[in-house]
């Protein structure tokens, strides 16, 4: 009954956006966080995820400055566009899955020659990027939610976002659909792959710039900091009640819709912050399925 009153309620009709990018970003999450399981690559997808404040927080300047005119709208005036315009087309959410990506491949690349310094590299792009982030907000002279980013906000959600993580889930899913029984190699026996002739390399680069695409969408909802729960909990959970990668994907694209609805319903009903709670939410399935296996 709580939950029919908030969606019939005018005053929550923004939730609407909410559940369509939740359910949207549940899908991707569920697909490409069980490859991030199964090749057990969850801390290399924190690092990325945190290197994509520093996209975060350039493409806030960048929409500000614009925005203010001098001399950076100048060198775009020969567009004709006001000042205001052109700061429109400035979206930060961009910025980051660029940033995410070039992260990706960083790490993609230099990890194959550094493999013992691995665990540096992560350390390296984790705290640089939120450093870089943190450089760029501090020049930004209006306020700027930075909580909002790290820990998500579900009023910030706009039918543009929407757009956007229609169009990258789109391009994620169909990627990995395609190439599903190569990430599939790679991730469970890349000696084996690399046997057979699969060039191994490229497809575990091309399975970090999936979750670095994959990153950006939920984080209007749950945040930077917490986005790499949504990839990792959920898989995790479905794992323990199969060993198939097949129903693992249905199982964990399930656990994602069902714990960020759930999450969304409670933080509404109780006033709680909705990233947090979801997570809580997915944590606690995740528990249950524990409680399943061993029963099992």
């Amino acid at each position: 009954m709580i939950a029919l009153d908030i969606l019939t309620c005018p005053e929550y009709g923004f939730l609407r956006l909410v559940f369509v990018l939740s359910a949207i970003a549940s899908v991707t999450f569920g697909l490409v966080g069980s490859f991030v399981v199964a090749r057990r690559i969850g801390y290399l997808s924190g690092a990325i995820s945190h290197c994509a404040f520093g996209g975060i927080g350039f493409g806030l300047w960048l929409k500000q400055t614009v925005a203010a005119g001098g001399a950076l709208y100048s060198a775009l005036a020969f567009t004709g566009k006001s000042p205001a315009d052109l700061a429109g087309w400035v979206d930060p959410v961009l910025a980051a899955v660029i940033t995410a990506v070039g992260a990706a491949l960083i790490l993609g690349i230099v990890q194959k020659y550094t493999r013992d310094r691995e665990d540096a590299l992560i350390g390296i792009l984790w705290s640089v990027g939120m450093a870089v982030g943190l450089l760029f907000l501090s020049r930004i002279e209006s306020y700027v939610p930075i909580t909002a980013w790290l820990f998500g906000d579900i009023t910030l959600v706009s039918s543009a976002d929407i757009l956007t993580a229609a169009l990258l889930a789109a391009v994620v899913c169909l990627v990995t659909l395609a190439l599903f029984r190569p990430l599939e190699a790679v991730c469970f026996d890349p000696e084996f792959a690399r046997m057979r002739g699969l060039s191994v390399d490229f497809y575990y680069r091309l399975l970090l710039v999936l979750v670095a695409v994959t990153v950006i969408l939920m984080i209007r909802i749950v945040g930077m900091v917490l986005v790499i729960a949504m990839l990792t909990i959920p898989p995790s959970a479905a794992s323990r009640l199969t060993g198939r990668l097949g129903p693992m994907i249905l199982g964990s694209i399930l656990i994602c819709f069902l714990g960020s609805w759930g999450g969304i319903l409670l933080a509404v009903a109780l006033d709680f912050p909705a990233g947090p709670m979801i997570i809580v939410v997915v944590a606690a399935i995740y528990f249950v399925s524990i409680l399943l296996s061993r029963k099992r």
